[in-house]
């Protein structure tokens, strides 16, 4: 028999006590009872064919087809919301099951999980619930290494707001492929060396595949993914120490000065295969970041030329004056502003001039003089208007004791050094020199890598033949002292920056990756 209650007696047993909310709370109460019950006895009763046969006469029941309909629904519902439920259970009990037998603290094990990169931590995120508490720590974002396929402005603002006041790293874009190289006890890894001389034709075809449709649609950085950096005031940008991009199309000067002048802290810069003006870079990093120590930049484009005026080496000079590494490859310098460069700069550890223009009179300037520089890197791979007089008089001046610092030296040059009237190239440059410099300084690691003496009708030839440098002829004066791993990425240039699809990236559209990612 149903109890209805009028608005009066309602009052008068609210103004008795609590004895109507007593009520109303053991109504409240009975139904979760009462489901407890019944499922109780659903489990204990879960035989296959004894279901079927009730559901199926709680079918026959129904009076009408939309009745019949609507109570099959019901049953499939109420099956999949008992399996959810089951499925959430079963994973806490899971999580809790790791929390327990986890060997490592909290602390220990967002420190393990710091040292990985950011693909592997998003991978180790979606293995299990735990996993994915420990992982989202902001000191596990500290360095946001980005350099895949798959990867969108979307994803960068994430990683960055993830890290919050941890942030000091950045890297984007597509790292260029790189080839291994061994010397005897020493490994290098270069950026697809080859010295054998290439066509223009042939680097079009590497320059239009890297630029290929399919390559857009699986990269989808924009210009304005370093706007993250500008965000509140520049709150991420003025926690930044590191910054790495590479091979990002549509960057270009406005967007990339734009994000470095919300970066005061910047000491590590990287630039490779950006469409951007050097001149624009200097004089924005000599207005804003005042502590930077290490420069590496190159071109989209191999032989690019860009009025890069003195002035902006003395500014670069003047707001920069702690830079201790300087890579500047692909651009048109000349040896007065290389001179400007080394001279201002007094920490000068590496230098790296690939590709440049200079004729090598300013290897004159770090042997003369009383102050005797840092200098312990020299890179002039593949200049093109490198002279073999400078280089032989400037390897004579290494075995007389200069440069005592100096101890890795690369005048590699596919084309062979250049003699006096510019017409001639030596194949085989600086043997008198170079067996000097062997026998006085056998500390010191020299690479120098050219074509052996060929006819002129042969190299018309090989310029349009990408054949393998089975013809090099390779001289190095080998150390077992030197570390290769501070100089590694900068020991080598090539003009062909293309990815490759099989390496990189191959792993970014794991859909538990993709799903933590976005």
């Amino acid at each position: 028999m149903d109890v209805c209650w009028s608005e009066s007696q309602l009052k008068r047993s609210c103004y008795r006590g609590n004895g109507f909310e007593a009520h109303a709370h053991d109504i409240q109460l009975s139904a979760p009872i009462e489901m407890d019950q019944l499922l109780e006895t659903l489990l204990q009763n879960s035989d296959s064919q004894v279901l079927a046969e009730s559901l199926e006469r709680l079918l026959d029941k129904q009076a009408s087809d939309r009745d019949k309909n609507m109570f099959l629904e019901k049953s499939l519902d109420f099956g999949c919301h008992l399996q959810e439920a089951a499925n959430k259970l079963t994973r806490q009990r899971a999580t809790h099951h790791n929390y327990i037998v986890w060997p490592l603290t909290y602390d220990l094990t967002v420190k393990v999980f710091s040292l990985l990169g950011t693909q592997s931590l998003c991978y180790a995120a979606a293995t299990c619930t735990m996993f994915y508490k420990l992982s989202v720590d902001p000191a596990c974002y500290a360095d946001v290494d980005l350099t895949t396929r798959g990867v969108s402005n979307m994803t960068v603002l994430k990683m960055v707001q993830r890290a919050g006041q941890c942030f000091r790293s950045l890297k984007l874009g597509i790292l260029p492929q790189r080839s291994k190289k061994s010397n005897g006890s020493l490994t290098f890894f270069d950026y697809n060396v080859d010295i054998t001389p290439k066509s223009a034709d042939s680097l079009d075809k590497s320059w239009q595949y890297r630029h290929s449709n399919r390559d857009k649609k699986l990269f989808c950085l924009t210009r304005s993914c370093l706007d993250t950096l500008s965000l509140e005031n520049g709150a991420a940008g003025s926690l930044l120490k590191t910054l790495h991009l590479f091979n990002i199309d549509e960057m270009d000067n406005k967007a990339l000065c734009k994000a470095l002048s919300f970066c005061p802290s910047l000491a590590d810069l990287e630039v490779v295969g950006l469409h951007i003006q050097l001149r624009s870079l200097l004089n924005c990093l000599s207005s804003h970041c005042h502590h930077l120590e290490r420069l590496c930049c190159q071109s989209s484009k191999t032989g690019r030329t860009e009025g890069l005026k003195s002035r902006t080496c003395v500014q670069l000079v003047s707001g920069c004056p702690n830079l201790s590494s300087l890579a500047l490859r692909g651009f048109k310098l000349n040896d007065q502003k290389v001179n400007v460069l080394l001279k201002g700069f007094h920490n000068l550890k590496l230098v790296d001039f690939s590709t440049s223009p200079v004729t090598g009179t300013f290897l004159r300037t770090l042997t003369d003089g009383g102050n005797e520089p840092p200098l312990e890197i020299l890179i002039l791979r593949d200049s093109t208007r490198l002279k073999e007089a400078e280089v032989e008089k400037f390897l004579f001046t290494l075995s007389a004791g200069e440069c005592k610092c100096l101890r890795y030296l690369d005048i590699s040059n596919k084309d062979g050094l250049a003699a006096a009237n510019w017409f001639e190239r030596y194949r085989n440059p600086c043997g008198e020199g170079i067996a000097r410099l062997q026998s006085e300084r056998p500390q010191l690691h020299l690479v120098a890598e050219f074509l052996t003496e060929r006819s002129e009708s042969e190299s018309m030839l090989s310029s349009f033949d990408d054949s393998d440098d089975s013809g090099a002829l390779r001289i190095s004066l080998q150390s077992s002292d030197i570390s290769t791993s501070e100089f590694s990425s900068d020991s080598s240039y090539s003009s062909n920056t293309s990815s490759d699809d099989d390496e990189i990236g191959s792993n970014a559209w794991n859909p538990a990756y993709q799903e933590f990612m976005l």
